[in-house]
Parts: C-alpha cells; sequence; structure tokens
C-alpha cells in the first residue's frame, strides 16, 4: 500500500462513513451499475481501506474497468463502513474482505453480501523485527522490552491485527513489559525506516503481502499460539444488488487471483509512484503483465 491508513476515531469515522455513503448512494443508484446501457453511464463504487493491497487492488481494478468504459469512484473508509457498506448496497465492491482477521463482521454481514471469489491464498500477520535482532518467534520477544525501546509499533486501533495483539498476544506471549502503540500504517512504516536505516532494533504489527518485505530485511515473527488467527485468505465481496446486476464484471472478479510476486511488484510500484499517482502506476502494472491481466478480463 501507500499506507495511508485512516486515524481517526471509530465515533469520527461513523459519522464520515454515513456521510460518503449517502453521497455514494446517490451517485451509483438505478441503471449506471448494471451491465445494460452506454458504457459512459455505468458506475461502480469501490470501498477501500488504506492498506497498501487494498489501495493496490482498487486502483488496479478502477483502471481495468475504466479501460472498459465504466466510470469508478473510491470510497476510503473504517472497516466497519466497508462490510456494512457492502451489505445495504450503498457500496458495491469491497476488494480486500478477510473471513478470519474480519471474523465479527463476517458473522455480522454475511448474507447480506456475496462473495465473488478469493484472489489471494496465503495471507499471515504478526510482529516482525528486522533480521539482524535475530528474532525468529513471538516467543523470542519476552523479556527483551529494554532492546525494543520498550514498544511495539502498531497500526490503526480499530484493524483486526491490533486487536489480536492487544486480546491475544500480549497474554500468549507475556509481553506486559511492551508498550502496544496504536497509531497509523504511514508512521509505523516510517518509524520501521528510520530504524532500519540506523540499523536499530524495531517491532512492529506487518503483514505478508506487504512491499516492506521486498524493501528492507523484515522477519515476520512465528506465531506458534496462533494468537494472530492463523492463515488468512483476501476475498471480494459485492452487494447482492451489484453481483446480480453486473454478471461481466462479477465473472471478472471471480477470476481474479494474484501470486505473493504478483501482489508485492504492484504494492511496491505504487508505493514508488507516491500520492496521486497510485492509478499511473497500476496503469504500467498491466501494461507489464498483460498475459496475467487478460486471463481476469479477456480484454487487456
Amino acid at each position: 500500500m501507500l499506507s495511508r491508513r485512516l486515524t481517526t476515531s471509530i465515533i469520527g469515522a461513523t459519522l464520515a462513513i454515513a456521510t460518503t455513503l449517502s453521497v455514494s448512494a446517490c451517485s451509483s443508484s438505478g441503471p449506471a451499475s448494471a451491465d445494460a446501457g452506454g458504457s459512459a453511464s455505468k458506475t461502480i463504487n469501490i470501498g477501500y481501506i488504506a492498506w497498501d493491497e487494498n489501495i493496490a487492488n482498487s486502483y488496479l481494478w478502477k483502471e481495468l474497468l475504466e479501460q472498459q468504459g465504466y466510470q469508478v469512484k473510491l470510497s476510503q473508509l473504517e472497516v466497519a463502513g466497508l462490510y456494512s457498506g457492502v451489505a445495504d448496497g450503498q457500496l458495491d465492491l469491497f476488494i480486500c474482505a478477510t473471513p478470519k482477521t474480519h471474523s465479527d463482521y463476517w458473522k455480522r454481514f454475511d448474507n447480506k453480501f456475496t462473495v465473488l471469489g478469493q484472489w489471494y491464498d496465503t495471507l499471515t500477520q504478526a510482529v516482525a523485527v528486522p533480521d539482524y535482532t535475530g528474532l525468529k518467534s513471538m516467543a523470542d520477544l519476552k523479556g527483551k522490552a529494554n532492546e525494543f525501546n520498550g514498544q511495539i509499533v502498531g497500526i490503526e486501533a480499530g484493524s483486526g491485527l491490533m486487536r489480536q495483539l492487544h486480546d491475544n498476544a500480549v497474554k500468549d506471549y507475556d509481553l506486559s513489559g511492551y508498550k502496544i502503540l496504536d497509531g497509523s500504517t504511514p508512521a509505523m512504516l516510517a518509524a520501521l525506516d528510520k530504524a532500519v536505516k540506523e540499523k536499530k532494533p524495531i517491532a512492529v504489527t506487518l503483514w505478508q503481502p506487504h512491499w516492506a518485505f521486498s524493501k528492507y530485511p523484515m522477519v515476520l515473527l512465528e506465531d506458534p499460539k496462533g494468537s494472530f488467527g492463523g492463515m488468512d485468505t483476501y476475498k471480494t465481496i459485492a452487494s447482492k444488488k451489484f453481483a446480480e446486476g453486473n454478471q461481466k464484471v462479477s465473472a471478472e472478479l471471480a477470476k481474479f487471483h494474484m501470486t505473493p510476486e504478483q501482489l508485492q511488484s504492484l504494492e511496491l510500484m505504487i508505493s514508488e509512484a507516491g500520492q496521486g499517482k497510485e492509478q499511473a502506476a497500476a496503469k504500467a502494472w498491466i501494461a507489464k503483465n498483460e498475459s496475467v491481466v487478460k486471463a481476469w478480463t479477456g480484454t487487456n
């Protein structure tokens, strides 16, 4: 990702969600999101959270769909707003749904949206450290708080990863000596970048796939006690109305699948392109991976 996760509180996010989705509902209602009709009038509203992989696949599909004549609106929201937005039809798509990490939202909404496909098979997350620290497992963190400045640098407080760290891992691995810093993904990555450049120890919350593993000498610590829920997957979910009325796009997204190498290369291209150039980077990635993209859409 370019990793610009939201840092607002749940209350503030709820207000923002209500406003954004209200506008989105007006812009994507009616025949505009159906397969039939002129391509210039077709509008698709994709919701995303500012995770690197979700930024990457949202801009990827924005570009692919616009090449086919659709108008695509991207709406950045908190996790709760993404699931509720798709469930009530105010969002058309969310391309980064995780059944285990977001199990509470799946239990609440899974009968109100349609799963179009699984595009990534091996999502894992935990605490990560530079390889020069010599740590291999979450259990190795115990008693070493002083080496890591007494802290684990985290991401957004409402994320599944942070909830698993607070609720499970701290107790399972006796990490009471660490201060868990809730914050944002950009702040975590900035701290990571600084520490690695200075070759200092740092512990951060991270997940694979992520471009940070291509750029930095990082190790995702093993989680033998399963505090982080084990391996998860990324799925694409759609509102029931969208799935029924947009069979062509739904079929394309059902065929969408990425390998770790493909996803990390896309994320890295977007990260290196910089803010505001996400779609241009996605377009460049498409040009370099025409055969991959053609297997999904049959048009490139």
